[in-house]
């Protein structure tokens, strides 16, 4: 039944029933009647935010049948990789954006109209960029602290 399946999905990803529900834009109650199985069935529009919110296989969902995540790959350390979204409207409804600050929301929300791909090319460079020396850098700090340590 779909209602055990998105309680496997809810659980894996180590979610309340209610961040879930506002996730892929239903109401808490509404997806209480989907999970004890007074609303069978899911709308295609609830069936594609599941889909794009979480990667999640469509047929898996709706049938048990296949993997539960369409791409491995975009799966890591118990979260969804957000990578996989390329619509900014389907980012704005995961967690992950609404736990950013205010500041960090309005970045993506701005850049996300630039339209110029030359200009988003170089921007993507230099956050790589930026994300590979602040890695780097937190790589260094348990070094040191491992030397320390010992």
């Amino acid at each position: 039944m779909i209602s055990e399946r998105l309680k496997i999905l809810i659980n894996y990803m180590n979610l309340s029933q209610k961040d879930f529900a506002i996730s892929i834009g239903l109401t808490p109650s509404s997806l209480n009647d989907i999970l004890n199985g007074r609303t069978k069935n899911i709308s295609k529009t609830l069936l594609i935010a599941i889909r794009y919110v979480y990667n999640i296989n469509p047929a898996w969902l709706l049938t048990g049948e296949g993997v539960m995540f369409i791409t491995l790959t975009d799966f890591k350390d118990g979260k969804v990789s957000y990578t996989a979204i390329s619509d900014i409207n389907e980012i704005t409804r995961t967690k992950w954006f609404k736990n950013l600050t205010k500041e960090q929301r309005d970045i993506i929300t701005k850049c996300s109209s630039v339209k110029d791909k030359e200009i988003l090319k170089k921007v993507s460079g230099i956050i790589s960029r930026q994300a590979a020396k602040e890695e780097g850098d937190r790589e260094l700090e348990e070094l040191d602290k491992e030397v320390q340590g010992k």
